[in-house]
């Protein structure tokens, strides 16, 4: 399966030349605009800091004192603190499918990928995910469950305030250097390896925005904004693990009458599987739309289930396999941003609806 044609197998001169020169360039631009970003990061915590409620600094206080662990106090506080910032919002939520009590009840370590697409909201919107997997758990009676590890820009945590940064690293916050150019690969090591660790062992559930940085740009496709990263991780997982599931989510909000309703899609899980040299998928919700660039491949595979991912009928090298799962992963979630936003066109009626 060759699904688009990837210009780093291009070994020219001229092409070398080329990337290096825009990459130099990016490498300035990006300096600049994240020196600005990292100076209003800070700002808007001070602020944000000064108009905080006394309820939300009393729970970031007392996550701040709590250590994470795979128990019922845990639970609660974390679904406390998700709660906390998810409010205010009613929410459209495919939540009739079962999906999370599914994979509650395997209780096995799973990654959500998630479009990015508004700064501000999306926080609360994950918050909102997690309370909803949080309930799960408890809902199938867990005693034991992966606790959440939500990789972010790592100057999102350095911005804040000590009390704040320490409850948002015991509510599961991971970070990394997210710089698009010149990133700190030893920061990033350092934060992916027990990260890989725990989920191995099938203690911690990974949450991540695919897209990153690139979010802003919408100018570009989500399959060129959907950065390597998550696949690459994926790559190393599947060294240790023979198993690992992802589940692509998407947000949508409204806007002028609507824009107290949001509307959230969680997709179907993919099950991404290594068995010796090869390394197979399942075709996640891309056969249900059929405008999908993968429609035709997984249509001619659906009665086979798990896919091995082949290039002139081999299995595509260990190394390589992450610009495959790239492109996969990167249609599902936009196939699911685009059932969210769908869900927004849809007649509401949220009579005999449990509030969050």
């Amino acid at each position: 399966m060759q699904i688009y044609n990837t210009p780093y197998l291009n070994n020219s001169y001229y092409y070398n030349v080329q990337f290096k020169k825009t990459q130099a360039m990016k490498s300035v631009q990006s300096n600049i605009s994240n020196g600005i970003e990292y100076s209003m990061r800070i700002l808007g915590n001070k602020v944000s800091d000064v108009f905080q409620s006394k309820t939300s600094k009393e729970i970031t206080r007392n996550i701040a004192q709590l250590a994470p662990a795979q128990n019922s106090v845990y639970l609660g506080q974390l679904a406390e603190i998700s709660r906390m910032y998810s409010s205010n919002k009613v929410i459209d939520i495919n939540i009739e499918d079962g999906i999370l009590e599914n994979l509650a009840q395997k209780g096995e370590s799973t990654i959500f990928i998630m479009n990015h697409s508004n700064q501000s909201e999306d926080p609360q919107m994950l918050g909102v995910l997690n309370t909803l997997l949080t309930e799960a758990y408890k809902k199938v009676g867990a005693e034991k469950f992966p606790l959440p590890k939500i990789i972010m820009n790592e100057d999102i945590l350095k911005t804040m305030n000590p009390t704040k940064r320490k409850a948002f690293e015991n509510f599961g916050a991971v970070g990394i250097d997210a710089n698009l150019s010149g990133a700190d690969k030893s920061v990033n090591t350092r934060a992916f390896f027990p990260l890989v660790k725990d989920f191995v062992r099938n203690n911690c559930n990974i949450f991540i925005f695919p897209e990153g940085r690139l979010a802003v740009r919408k100018d570009l496709e989500m399959y060129e904004r959907f950065q390597l990263g998550v696949a690459s991780l994926i790559n190393k997982i599947l060294a240790l693990k023979k198993e690992v599931t992802v589940v692509p989510v998407g947000f949508a909000y409204g806007s002028g009458k609507q824009k107290n309703l949001n509307a959230m899609n969680i997709g179907t899980p993919l099950t991404i599987k290594r068995d010796g040299e090869a390394t197979s998928i399942t075709e996640g919700d891309i056969l249900k739309e059929k405008e999908s660039i993968l429609y035709g491949f997984f249509d001619r595979h659906k009665e086979e289930g798990d896919v091995v991912i082949t290039l002139e009928g081999k299995p595509v090298v260990h190394t390589d396999i992450p610009y495959y799962l790239k492109t996969i992963l990167s249609e599902n979630l936009e196939i699911n941003s685009k059932l969210a936003a769908e869900r927004l066109n849809e007649p509401f009626d949220s009579t005999d609806y449990e509030l969050l």
